[in-house]
Parts: C-alpha cells; structure tokens; sequence
C-alpha cells in the first residue's frame, strides 16, 4: 500500500472512532497514573487535588440522571397513541417509582450494614492538629460540599 493511501485510512478510523480511541486512552493514562502514583507517599493535599475533577464529574452526571430518565420516558410515551399510552404510562411510571423504592430500600440497608467511611471519620477524629487551609483549597472548598458539617448537623451558610 502506497503510504498516502494507510495515512488516509488512519485519519478515516480516527475520525470515525474518535470518542472510542479517546475514552480508551484516557482510561489507560489513569490506570498508569494510578499505578505510578500509587508507589509515591502522596498528601492528603495532593490527593484531594487528584480527587477534585472526578468528585466534580460524579456530580454532573448525578445531576443528569433524573432529566435524562424523566426526558426519556416523556418522549417514548409522547411517541405512543393516546389510549395506549395512559395505561403504559401509569404502568411505566409505577415501575420506575418501584425500583426507585427499592433501591432507596437496599441503599439504606447496605449502608447501615457496611458503614462506608467509618474508618476514614474515625481517623478525622483521632487526628488532634487542624489541618493548614491554603488558597488552593479555599478555591476548590467553593465547590466541594460541606460533608462535615452535614454530618454534624449544622447548615451550611448560602
């Protein structure tokens, strides 16, 4: 094969396959991060700095949950014709509101079966110097949520 002609086919399947090639190289550029990272006795600092975007994309993708679902079931069922659709979309909802139930229900039994985060709270505690806050955190502390004080009790001030 003539070179111009493989160059050609190569920017053919990047093109095509793009978000595929990316999502596949980002996924290995993570696992050798991770890796290499892990053999380095990070800071906290630092790895909160490392938490950060993946708290935020976590986050966004929370957020879209709920339109994307409700989005989705009003158009399938605005897709239907009315006599169909009243009793599939009471049916559908029904369903949807059930498993909703359900895992609510299963969340709330592993979590008071497993007690995530019991050991790293334990070890908050146990700590007795405070942690220095630099202008970095106080940057990202405007986006994080306030977990510590959600789990004393008090409101956060906004």
């Amino acid at each position: 094969m003539v070179p111009g002609a493989i160059l050609a086919r190569g920017k053919d399947v990047c093109k095509r396959n793009g978000l595929l090639i990316l999502s596949v190289l980002s996924v290995t550029v993570g696992c050798l991060l991770g890796f290499f990272l892990r053999t380095r006795r990070l800071s906290p600092q630092e790895i909160s700095y490392f938490q950060f975007p993946g708290e935020l994309l976590m986050r966004m993708l929370k957020m879209l949950i709920l339109p994307l679902v409700v989005s989705s079931l009003m158009s399938g069922l605005a897709s239907l014709d009315a006599k169909t659709s009243s009793r599939l979309g009471i049916l559908t909802v029904a369903y949807y509101l059930w498993t909703t139930f359900v895992a609510v229900i299963v969340g709330i039994i592993m979590v008071s079966i497993i007690h995530p985060g019991g050991a790293a709270q334990k070890e908050m505690t146990e700590q007795s110097g405070k942690a220095i806050m630099s202008s970095a955190d106080a940057l990202l502390d405007l986006i994080r949520q306030k977990e510590d004080s959600w789990r004393k009790g008090h409101k956060t001030p906004g």
